[in-house]
């Protein structure tokens, strides 16, 4: 596979550091996508750490409350976020292949190789987390960031979390009835950091709504 480094530097004139620190195999507008997905994801994940608590929204991807479960759900989420602001993140864009990428797989990691993602086609077909509606089709699919969230949690230098479920419908029955693999369980962060983010005054399944919010 032709592979190659872009300088975000490059790309946009900012003195700044970048996202990811590289890319292979990507082009130019690929690129732009990883490292906008890769900002807001930092963001976000920020976001979502700075809030956990005994909440709906932690009840519903972690499971039942404790001090020492949410200082670790924290602890992973600030990971995440550590791991992006590092700019060691190399994001290579994978085509399908025997070797890589199946259809419809959006990226996929080895846990013991930090900080490299392996991105499929599939992922750029993804809508950003601001463009994804509660309800809609893509709601099971999820968001260039969630994934990126989602892969970099795997990694055992951050949170070394497995996959024991996709889907909301099925994470939320599993942090229901079990606790601990829930805290393990990568799509769990993903779905925590859309709600706590985005989806925090918005209409989800099975989610009360918000009080309101008091006029200014």
């Amino acid at each position: 596979m032709r592979s190659f480094v872009i300088s975000l530097l490059m790309l946009w004139g900012v003195a700044q550091p970048a996202a990811a620190q590289s890319y292979q195999g990507c082009n130019f507008s690929e690129a732009r996508i990883i490292d906008e997905a890769m900002r807001s994801a930092k963001d976000l994940t920020l976001k979502a750490a700075a809030v956990v608590g005994d909440t709906p929204d932690y009840h519903r991807w972690f499971g039942t409350y404790s001090q020492a479960n949410a200082d670790e759900v924290r602890a992973n989420l600030k990971a995440i976020v550590t791991a992006i602001r590092g700019g060691g993140v190399t994001a290579q864009c994978d085509q399908i292949s025997q070797d890589g990428c199946s259809a419809g797989e959006y990226a996929w990691v080895y846990a013991d190789e930090p900080y490299l993602i392996h991105l499929c086609p599939s992922f750029f077909n993804l809508p950003v987390l601001e463009r994804l509606q509660p309800g809609s089709r893509w709601s099971e699919n999820g968001t260039r960031e969630g994934t990126l969230i989602h892969e970099i949690s795997h990694f055992l230098r951050v949170a070394r979390t497995d996959d024991h479920c996709y889907s909301r419908l099925i994470c939320r029955e599993m942090a229901s009835n079990d606790a601990t693999r829930a805290i393990d369980n990568a799509d769990s962060y993903q779905y925590y950091t859309e709600d706590v983010t985005y989806f925090a005054r918005q209409p989800l399944t099975n989610k009360p709504p918000p009080a309101p919010r008091a006029d200014r």
